[in-house]
């Protein structure tokens, strides 16, 4: 049991790593970012010119996020997705069927545990190419970090769409979208945007009614302490608490940065977030057993509260869950069932 929990801390910690990184955090640096993109300053597409006539949205070039023009002549049937957050998009858009490979970081829907994976987020060439897809999906930052192997892929005549790595909820939507375009479920891709929106409204408006003096500051933790990474401005994080009317106790500072529990503890917070449970044993414990941490409200309070990660730092579809799990603990006067 012993070697299976330090497999588990092991394995989460390279997932943590991996997601600061596509976050902007590649600096040990208290104010690291990232400058933020969208994927309409990078994404063209072409479609035919009888495409009304013809019904279908193919054949259809892009250009991805890495600059790359992708050609698909006909509708994916054999997808190889290398991002959780791009299947858990893809499944949304009742296109799972296609997807006939994934990465061993894969959890959402439940069923992608059964199709087949071409490894961790470093993934295995020759077994992605030996799935024979018709179109493989990353994002920027995992190309930025894995572009060797891609181009592997390319030169295999496998074509490789890189979507934009999503530093807003803007550009969630824009990803969904182009991955809508991609495998053929535009108007899927439609539906999921416009639930995301009016989900995200519905927060929004229900936040709007929360006095000012009411009015929570939110810590929220992505990575544990030693080396505790929070949420800043630029990010879909961030934005979230904006729509629930709490203020980011880190607002001041951009992407994802890194504190030390002596700094983190001078914001004196009344509530607490945090993400990392699910690896990390009796985490809330964990903070308040900080001992300069004692007087801090959110510790006095008992207002220390684990999210479900995935639906909070995943950029896809669930954020619309996430901002209303954030919602109810935050809030639960509000926002409680």
């Amino acid at each position: 049991m012993k070697s299976l929990k330090q497999l588990k801390i092991m394995l989460a910690a390279l997932l943590m790593v991996i997601f600061l990184a596509a976050c902007g955090s590649d600096s040990a640096t208290e104010d690291s970012a990232t400058e933020p993109t969208t994927d309409s300053e990078h994404t063209e597409v072409v479609a035919p010119a009888d495409e009304e006539e013809e019904g279908s949205e193919f054949p259809i070039t892009i250009t991805d996020a890495v600059g790359q023009e992708v050609t698909l002549e006909a509708e994916p049937e054999r997808i190889v997705s290398l991002i959780p957050s791009v299947t858990e998009t893809i499944f949304a858009l009742d296109a799972g069927d296609a997807v006939v490979g994934r990465t061993d970081n894969d959890t959402y829907p439940e069923e992608v545990t059964e199709i087949e994976s071409v490894g961790e987020m470093n993934f295995d060439v020759e077994r992605v190419i030996a799935l024979t897809p018709d179109l493989v999906l990353t994002h920027s930052s995992h190309a930025e970090r894995y572009g060797e192997g891609l181009e592997q892929l390319r030169n295999a005549g496998i074509p490789v769409i890189v979507v934009e790595e999503a530093d807003s909820i803007e550009t969630v939507y824009e990803t969904i979208e182009m991955i809508g375009l991609a495998t053929g479920a535009s108007e899927e891709a439609e539906v999921v945007v416009t639930d995301m929106q009016e989900k995200f409204a519905e927060v929004q408006e229900k936040a709007s009614t929360i006095p000012e003096e009411d009015k929570a500051l939110v810590w929220v933790e992505v990575a544990p302490a030693p080396d505790i990474y929070t949420t800043g401005q630029n990010t879909f994080f961030h934005e979230m608490l904006t729509i629930i009317n709490a203020e980011n106790a880190a607002g001041e500072h951009e992407g994802w940065p890194k504190f030390t529990e002596e700094q983190a503890v001078a914001y004196n917070p009344d509530v607490i977030l945090i993400t990392y449970g699910f690896y990390v044993d009796n985490a809330i414990e964990g903070i308040k057993e900080r001992a300069a941490w004692q007087d801090v409200p959110a510790v006095v309070n008992d207002r220390i509260y684990d999210l479900n990660a995935d639906e909070v730092v995943r950029p896809g579809p669930r954020l619309a869950e996430g901002v209303e799990q954030i919602a109810k603990a935050v809030y639960p006067e509000v926002f409680g069932e």
